[in-house]
Protein backbone atom coordinates (compact mmCIF):
# COMPACT_ATOMS: atom_id res chain seq x y z
CA UNK A 1 0.00 0.00 0.00
CA UNK A 2 2.71 2.48 0.69
CA UNK A 3 4.21 1.93 -2.67
CA UNK A 4 0.88 2.45 -4.25
CA UNK A 5 0.44 5.75 -2.56
CA UNK A 6 4.03 7.04 -3.60
CA UNK A 7 3.31 6.25 -7.48
CA UNK A 8 0.53 7.83 -7.32
CA UNK A 9 1.74 10.40 -5.77
CA UNK A 10 4.23 10.55 -8.13
CA UNK A 11 2.06 10.70 -10.95
CA UNK A 12 -0.13 13.65 -9.66
CA UNK A 13 3.30 15.33 -9.22
CA UNK A 14 3.78 14.81 -12.87
CA UNK A 15 0.76 15.88 -14.26
CA UNK A 16 1.10 18.89 -12.31
CA UNK A 17 4.08 19.92 -13.90
CA UNK A 18 4.14 22.49 -16.18
CA UNK A 19 7.01 21.08 -18.21
CA UNK A 20 4.46 18.06 -19.02
CA UNK A 21 2.55 20.53 -20.66
CA UNK A 22 2.48 21.22 -24.09
CA UNK A 23 0.62 22.92 -26.75
CA UNK A 24 -1.14 20.47 -29.90
CA UNK A 25 -1.26 21.98 -33.27
CA UNK A 26 -3.95 20.19 -35.36
CA UNK A 27 -5.19 20.82 -38.93
CA UNK A 28 -9.15 21.13 -38.71
CA UNK A 29 -11.55 21.02 -41.77
CA UNK A 30 -14.74 20.44 -42.59
CA UNK A 31 -15.08 16.97 -43.62
CA UNK A 32 -17.59 15.86 -46.10
CA UNK A 33 -20.54 13.49 -45.31
CA UNK A 34 -20.22 9.18 -46.30
CA UNK A 35 -21.58 8.95 -49.88
CA UNK A 36 -25.71 9.02 -49.64
CA UNK A 37 -25.72 10.66 -46.29
CA UNK A 38 -26.08 14.95 -46.19
CA UNK A 39 -24.37 16.76 -44.07
CA UNK A 40 -26.07 19.84 -41.61
CA UNK A 41 -23.98 22.09 -40.79
CA UNK A 42 -25.18 24.97 -38.02
CA UNK A 43 -24.16 27.82 -35.54
CA UNK A 44 -25.26 30.78 -33.31
CA UNK A 45 -23.83 33.93 -33.44
CA UNK A 46 -23.77 36.70 -30.45
CA UNK A 47 -24.94 40.46 -29.75
CA UNK A 48 -24.83 40.42 -26.21
CA UNK A 49 -25.93 37.71 -23.94
CA UNK A 50 -28.96 37.87 -24.31
CA UNK A 51 -29.26 40.24 -26.88
CA UNK A 52 -29.49 40.15 -30.90
CA UNK A 53 -28.78 36.58 -32.43
CA UNK A 54 -27.96 35.43 -35.73
CA UNK A 55 -28.90 31.63 -36.81
CA UNK A 56 -27.19 30.12 -39.90
CA UNK A 57 -27.61 26.48 -40.85
CA UNK A 58 -26.15 24.73 -44.12
CA UNK A 59 -27.06 21.27 -45.86
CA UNK A 60 -24.69 19.57 -48.37
CA UNK A 61 -23.90 16.57 -49.68
CA UNK A 62 -20.99 14.19 -50.08
CA UNK A 63 -19.71 16.00 -52.80
CA UNK A 64 -19.95 19.47 -50.97
CA UNK A 65 -22.33 20.53 -52.79
CA UNK A 66 -25.01 22.75 -51.61
CA UNK A 67 -28.13 21.99 -50.98
CA UNK A 68 -30.01 24.27 -48.75
CA UNK A 69 -28.67 27.15 -46.45
CA UNK A 70 -30.66 29.50 -44.12
CA UNK A 71 -30.09 32.84 -41.91
CA UNK A 72 -32.78 33.85 -38.85
CA UNK A 73 -32.52 37.01 -37.17
CA UNK A 74 -34.06 36.60 -33.37
CA UNK A 75 -34.16 40.14 -31.68
CA UNK A 76 -33.67 38.55 -28.39
CA UNK A 77 -32.41 35.81 -26.90
CA UNK A 78 -29.56 33.67 -25.21
CA UNK A 79 -26.13 32.24 -26.82
CA UNK A 80 -27.78 28.30 -25.83
CA UNK A 81 -30.86 28.84 -27.03
CA UNK A 82 -29.90 30.72 -30.07
CA UNK A 83 -27.47 27.26 -30.85
CA UNK A 84 -30.41 25.21 -30.44
CA UNK A 85 -32.86 26.98 -32.37
CA UNK A 86 -30.38 27.24 -35.17
CA UNK A 87 -30.32 23.13 -34.95
CA UNK A 88 -34.11 23.12 -34.87
CA UNK A 89 -34.45 25.41 -38.01
CA UNK A 90 -32.19 23.08 -40.06
CA UNK A 91 -34.14 20.00 -38.97
CA UNK A 92 -37.28 21.75 -40.18
CA UNK A 93 -36.37 22.08 -43.47
CA UNK A 94 -33.93 18.44 -43.49
CA UNK A 95 -37.38 16.83 -42.56
CA UNK A 96 -39.50 19.27 -45.33
CA UNK A 97 -37.44 18.02 -48.09
CA UNK A 98 -36.46 14.84 -47.45
CA UNK A 99 -32.77 15.40 -46.86
CA UNK A 100 -31.89 11.84 -45.19
CA UNK A 101 -29.78 9.82 -43.92
CA UNK A 102 -27.76 12.27 -42.60
CA UNK A 103 -25.41 13.79 -40.14
CA UNK A 104 -25.43 16.86 -38.32
CA UNK A 105 -22.18 19.22 -37.08
CA UNK A 106 -22.41 21.82 -34.48
CA UNK A 107 -19.70 23.75 -32.49
CA UNK A 108 -21.60 23.70 -29.72
CA UNK A 109 -20.54 21.56 -26.85
CA UNK A 110 -23.34 22.60 -24.52
CA UNK A 111 -26.10 21.54 -27.06
CA UNK A 112 -24.72 17.93 -27.68
CA UNK A 113 -24.47 17.63 -23.58
CA UNK A 114 -28.47 19.02 -23.14
CA UNK A 115 -29.60 16.26 -25.72
CA UNK A 116 -27.30 13.51 -24.02
CA UNK A 117 -28.46 15.17 -20.47
CA UNK A 118 -31.62 17.09 -20.73
CA UNK A 119 -31.78 20.58 -19.49
CA UNK A 120 -34.15 22.00 -17.36
CA UNK A 121 -34.42 25.63 -18.86
CA UNK A 122 -34.64 24.19 -21.89
CA UNK A 123 -36.72 21.40 -21.91
CA UNK A 124 -39.49 22.34 -24.20
CA UNK A 125 -36.59 23.49 -26.73
CA UNK A 126 -34.82 19.92 -26.43
CA UNK A 127 -37.97 18.02 -26.70
CA UNK A 128 -38.57 19.41 -29.73
CA UNK A 129 -35.24 18.83 -30.77
CA UNK A 130 -35.16 15.42 -29.82
CA UNK A 131 -38.42 14.63 -31.17
CA UNK A 132 -37.73 15.89 -34.97
CA UNK A 133 -34.38 14.12 -34.62
CA UNK A 134 -35.65 10.39 -33.41
CA UNK A 135 -38.82 11.09 -36.32
CA UNK A 136 -36.06 10.49 -38.88
CA UNK A 137 -33.94 7.39 -39.90
CA UNK A 138 -30.27 6.79 -39.31
CA UNK A 139 -29.36 10.14 -37.78
CA UNK A 140 -25.69 10.88 -36.65
CA UNK A 141 -25.35 14.32 -34.25
CA UNK A 142 -21.35 15.28 -34.26
CA UNK A 143 -19.35 17.98 -31.86
CA UNK A 144 -16.84 19.80 -33.99
CA UNK A 145 -14.91 22.80 -33.91
CA UNK A 146 -14.91 26.03 -35.23
CA UNK A 147 -12.64 26.13 -37.85
CA UNK A 148 -15.01 23.31 -39.44
CA UNK A 149 -18.05 25.04 -39.19
CA UNK A 150 -16.99 28.36 -41.24
CA UNK A 151 -19.69 28.30 -43.79
CA UNK A 152 -22.30 27.98 -40.82
CA UNK A 153 -20.30 30.53 -38.87
CA UNK A 154 -20.25 33.33 -41.33
CA UNK A 155 -24.33 32.78 -41.92
CA UNK A 156 -24.76 32.88 -38.40
CA UNK A 157 -22.25 36.67 -38.11
CA UNK A 158 -24.48 37.85 -41.28
CA UNK A 159 -27.85 36.92 -39.75
CA UNK A 160 -26.85 38.70 -36.20
CA UNK A 161 -26.46 42.42 -37.57
CA UNK A 162 -28.96 44.55 -37.20
CA UNK A 163 -29.97 44.98 -40.66
CA UNK A 164 -31.16 41.68 -41.02
CA UNK A 165 -33.64 42.02 -37.53
CA UNK A 166 -36.26 40.10 -37.35
CA UNK A 167 -35.92 38.52 -40.90
CA UNK A 168 -35.63 35.12 -42.00
CA UNK A 169 -34.46 33.65 -45.37
CA UNK A 170 -34.16 30.05 -47.04
CA UNK A 171 -31.03 29.96 -49.41
CA UNK A 172 -31.03 28.06 -52.23
CA UNK A 173 -27.63 28.97 -53.57
CA UNK A 174 -24.64 30.01 -51.43
CA UNK A 175 -24.87 34.30 -50.98
CA UNK A 176 -21.58 35.89 -52.02
CA UNK A 177 -20.69 36.66 -48.52
CA UNK A 178 -19.60 32.81 -47.92
CA UNK A 179 -18.28 32.33 -51.26
CA UNK A 180 -14.36 32.02 -50.19
CA UNK A 181 -15.29 29.54 -47.04
CA UNK A 182 -17.64 27.42 -49.07
CA UNK A 183 -15.09 26.71 -51.81
CA UNK A 184 -12.52 26.30 -48.56
CA UNK A 185 -14.25 23.52 -47.76
CA UNK A 186 -15.16 22.15 -50.83
CA UNK A 187 -10.93 22.02 -51.59
CA UNK A 188 -10.25 20.49 -48.20
CA UNK A 189 -8.17 23.47 -47.26
CA UNK A 190 -7.46 23.65 -43.45
CA UNK A 191 -6.39 25.27 -40.82
CA UNK A 192 -5.01 25.04 -37.56
CA UNK A 193 -6.03 24.68 -33.80
CA UNK A 194 -4.04 24.71 -30.90
CA UNK A 195 -4.36 22.63 -27.71
CA UNK A 196 -2.98 22.76 -24.87
CA UNK A 197 -2.34 19.24 -23.05
CA UNK A 198 -0.25 16.57 -21.50
CA UNK A 199 2.96 15.77 -23.26
CA UNK A 200 1.75 11.89 -22.95
CA UNK A 201 5.68 10.77 -24.03
CA UNK A 202 7.12 12.49 -20.99
CA UNK A 203 4.65 11.15 -17.94
CA UNK A 204 4.26 7.81 -19.77
CA UNK A 205 8.79 7.64 -19.81
CA UNK A 206 8.83 8.50 -16.23
CA UNK A 207 5.89 6.43 -14.39
CA UNK A 208 5.96 3.13 -16.38
CA UNK A 209 6.22 1.17 -13.39
CA UNK A 210 3.06 2.57 -12.14
CA UNK A 211 1.28 0.45 -15.27
CA UNK A 212 -1.47 0.99 -17.98
CA UNK A 213 -2.95 4.32 -17.82
CA UNK A 214 -5.88 5.42 -19.60
CA UNK A 215 -6.57 8.58 -20.58
CA UNK A 216 -9.99 10.67 -21.13
CA UNK A 217 -11.21 9.97 -24.93
CA UNK A 218 -10.57 13.29 -26.46
CA UNK A 219 -12.50 12.80 -29.54
CA UNK A 220 -15.53 14.71 -30.62
CA UNK A 221 -18.55 14.02 -29.02
CA UNK A 222 -20.88 11.29 -31.50
CA UNK A 223 -24.58 10.71 -30.56
CA UNK A 224 -25.97 8.54 -32.65
CA UNK A 225 -29.90 8.24 -33.08
CA UNK A 226 -31.48 5.37 -34.77
CA UNK A 227 -34.68 4.28 -35.14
Amino acid sequence: MPQTVSKATEYLMLIKNDSTKVTHHNLLKWEPPTRGFYKLNTDGAARGNPGIRGLGGVIRNHNGDWILGYMDNISHTTNTRAEVQALIRGLKLVEQNNLAPLEINTDSAETINMLLNGNLIYDPLICELRSIILRMDNVVVRHIYREQNRVADALSKEAAKEIFLNKSKILPVPPMFVNDVFWADILGIELVRSFVGCNINTIVHNITTIGVLQYPNNAPDVVPFVN
